[in-house]
């Protein structure tokens, strides 16, 4: 009789097959600790798949893409995660490139959040200031200015803080 070490050496496809398990065992260990840590420094992990709790990276969910919420996203790479995500499901993004100090972006800000709770489409706030990269990617030179994505494209953009076509736009494209 052959020893179980034995079958293993011997057969390769075995290896492959404990080593894939070991893998994926030791991706849910690393995600076992990563929410032990957040309940070990006293915050619980958010519920729903809400991201950015205990200063880990941001990950996009399909719960994120729900609408009547306004997202926040501070990095290039975590937008264009969102923007692939909605366009998996066909749905809008409307990006609202923002900055603190815009005045037009603050009076907006209150439609741009009633909007999100009336139409079924992903909203994201970009700042400026804090995610420059994305600014400069989808060639952002005044505030606000709306981007309207669909399957991962842009397909119109608004400039200034023109509320009625702002809507139109958002009921426009939505369909």
């Amino acid at each position: 009789k052959r020893s179980f070490i034995t079958n293993i050496i011997t057969d390769p496809p075995t290896i492959v097959i404990l080593i894939a398990k070991m893998k994926l065992e030791l991706t849910s260990l690393v995600a076992l600790l990563a929410a032990l840590s957040c309940v070990m420094a006293g915050s619980s992990p958010r519920p729903f798949g809400i991201t950015k709790s205990c200063n880990t990276p941001s990950t996009t969910t399909i719960l994120d893409i729900r609408g009547g919420a306004v997202h926040e996203s501070s990095s290039l790479a975590d937008l264009e995660s969102k923007i692939q995500s909605a366009a998996l499901q066909n749905k809008l993004t409307i990006i609202d490139f923002t900055a603190t100090w815009c005045g037009p972006c603050k009076a907006i800000a209150p439609l741009y959040k009633e909007l999100s709770e009336e139409f079924d489409a992903q909203f994201i706030k970009v700042d400026v200031d804090e995610n420059p990269d994305a600014a400069q990617k989808y060639g952002v030179s005044a505030m606000p200015t709306f981007l309207f994505i669909k399957g991962g494209e842009v397909v119109d953009r608004l400039m200034g803080a023109n509320a009625a076509r702002l809507k139109e736009l958002i009921a426009e494209w939505s369909l």
